[in-house]
This record gives C-alpha cells, structure tokens and sequence, in this order.
C-alpha cells in the first residue's frame, strides 16, 4: 500500500521536471542559409477522402526556395490514384508514382529515391499542415545541426469522448517525445512529420536494420541516427504542427496500438522504457491502494493522496502541451481518462501479444 505514494511522487517529479526540461531550454531559431530545394514525401494508400485536405495544405505553404511534392500509392483500391491525375493538371509541384513492391516502407523508400533534393520532408496521407510547416522543419534541421527533426503531430478535434480521450493521450505521447528529445534519448518519432537528409536514410535502408518488420521504419530510423551525438531534435514551434486523422472506433484505436506495439518494444531506448514504466505503475498504483484500504479503513488518507496526486499530475502533463497545441477543451476529459486508462492499458498489454494486425484492410505482421 505504502508503494503507491513513492511511485505517484515519482510520476509527479517526471511531469514537474518536464515543465522545466521541455520549454526550460527552449532555442529561439536565428537566421538561416535556407537549402536549393527540398522535397515532401508521401506514401498513400486509400486515402481519397483526405488527399485533397493534404495537397492542398503543402501547396499554400510560404518558402522562399523550390519545393516538390511526391506521392508514392501503395495499391489503393479506391480513386486516390485518379485524384492524383487531377492534382498533376493543377501543379507543375506534384509528382506521383505506384509502388511496385508491397507495403508503406517500399512506398516510402521510392519516394526518396526520385527526390530531387537532399532535404526531405516526410508526412502522412490523411494529414494537415500549416502554411510554415516546411520553413519551419527546414530551418530547424539546419540551425540545429542535427540529422533529424522530430515533428509534432495531434489529432484533428471532433466531438465524443473516444476523441477527447485519444487527443488526451497524445498529449501524454508528445510530452513524453519532447521531454526525451530535451534528454538526447528521444523516445519515439512519427512519419507524420519528420525532416532528415535524403544520403542518412539511404544508408539507413542500406544497413537492414528493422526490414524484417512490416512497419515502423520511422522508429528503426530514430534508432539508426542515435549513434550520432547531435541525431535528431524536436521543433517546439507551433508552425511545425501536423494534424492527423485517429480511429473513430474503438476496434481501430485497438488495431492501430497494436501495429505501434508490434514495433515499440524492439528500439525502444532506456530513457523512454523507465519513464514509460513509470506512467504505467501510476496509473495502476492508485488501484491497488483502493483494495487495500478495503481491508484496512485507517490507511484512508493515503489513498486520497495517491488519487489526488495522480490526478493532479495528469492534469500538468496534459495542460502543459495543450497550451501548446491550442486545445484547453480536452482537459475536461482528464478525469474520465484518470479512470479509463488503466483497464486501456490493460487491454492494449493483451492485444500486444498479437502477432499480426490490420492496417489499410491488409493483414500484416
């Protein structure tokens, strides 16, 4: 019982500590030789509904230098390859190929090849950005001298509380991203939004590390470039956010964790593991404390304050980035979370242990 007050005042420390080591340090970005050119890279597959959303956004971004768009579609079955054709009449800027492999990492891997520039940037089909978004990525990989920018991404707003709820936990996911980048141990990164050198992740693919897997070649990347001592930074610039599309339901939310599972547990750096396991042993030390104040009336008080420090915390956590990515509506989802998530992540530990999952209505593994 007594446990539960260490492991939530730790879980306490991490999201005070956070405050000061996510916006503590902050860099302002000075001027920059801005590159020739760079290029935006795209796998797609059944995207129609969301491809008009995403072309357009990039076409109206503002940069000064040359930019193209190139879009590889991995064998959609619904008319996202006849919208492509109506984009190409309409910038000379789109550039659009089939994948003659199989899956998102082949897409992706021919879409850098016929890059034209060194400078890539990478987003997703059912995604949204800003009208600085290139600026901002390539201006942040240049001045911070590194090999990578981690970008941040969140979830379009709709209304219900399986959105509310998800927004909440990307919070958590970004505050846990940036607070590990402030580290030089980043803990994940999403190919939502993430700016590199096209030479870096042409020897990445050369070196073979994670091909055996169907996904995540964006994680094996942030693995790969750790050996650098400068590999990769997060852009803490309100310009560089990119919004994405998340499940609607709840059998997608579960399939969709269960493809970052399939991948986490193999790169997954110490940093990121411990601080992980702590917002785990949080969620469930409050528990615990509950069934053992049943057999025990007197420890009462050290339930309140496990409950309301937890609470407490998540509430930080959660403002925190929401001041960020302008989103103070979803903090009125912070109490429900605090009783939700523990038995979400007890479902999302089982379903883990699968070994294939559906993505794009393709079996993969």
């Amino acid at each position: 019982m007594i446990i539960s007050l260490p492991i939530v005042l730790l879980y306490g420390i991490f999201a005070i500590s956070g405050l000061f080591f996510v916006w503590g340090k902050k860099k302002e970005t000075t001027n920059v030789k801005l590159p020739v050119g760079v290029s935006v890279i795209v796998a797609v597959k059944n995207e129609s509904e969301n491809l008009d959303r995403l072309i357009d956004s990039i076409l109206k971004n503002k940069i000064t230098i040359p930019y193209e768009l190139i879009i590889v579609d991995d064998s959609s079955s619904d008319d996202s390859w006849a919208l492509l054709e109506r984009w190409r009449l309409k910038s000379s800027k789109v550039h659009f190929y089939k994948n003659e492999g199989a899956g998102k990492k082949s897409a992706i891997k021919k879409a850098i090849e016929h890059s034209k520039y060194e400078i890539i940037v990478q987003t997703d089909g059912d995604c949204e950005v800003s009208s600085f978004w290139l600026l901002s990525n390539v201006t942040k990989l240049i001045d911070s001298k590194t090999k990578l920018v981690i970008g941040p991404v969140y979830p379009f707003a709709f209304k219900g509380a399986l959105n509310g709820l998800i927004r909440l936990e990307w919070l958590a996911l970004q505050f846990l991203t940036a607070y590990t980048s402030r580290l030089s141990k980043p803990s994940m990164v999403n190919g939502a939004n993430m700016t590199f050198y096209k030479s870096d992740y042409l020897a990445f693919v050369k070196s073979g590390l994670g091909s055996k897997y169907s996904s995540g070649d964006d994680l094996f990347f942030l693995r790969y470039l750790a050996k650098y001592k400068e590999g990769s930074v997060f852009n803490l610039d309100e310009n560089s956010i990119v919004k994405t599309v998340m499940p609607s339901t709840l059998s997608g939310l579960f399939q969709q964790r269960i493809r970052w599972a399939t991948k986490a547990g193999k790169i997954t750096n110490f940093v990121g593991l411990a601080f992980s396991l702590i917002v785990v042993l949080a969620n469930f030390s409050w528990i615990g404390a509950i069934y053992v104040t049943l057999y025990d009336i007197h420890l009462l008080p050290v339930l309140i304050i496990s409950v309301g420090w937890k609470l407490t915390t998540d509430f930080i956590i959660c403002w925190n980035m929401s001041l960020f990515f302008k989103d103070g509506n979803v903090l009125r989802y912070v109490p429900l979370m605090f009783f939700v998530y523990p038995v979400y992540l007890l479902f999302g530990l089982v379903l883990s242990f699968k070994k294939t999952y559906a993505w794009k209505g393709v079996e993969m593994k």
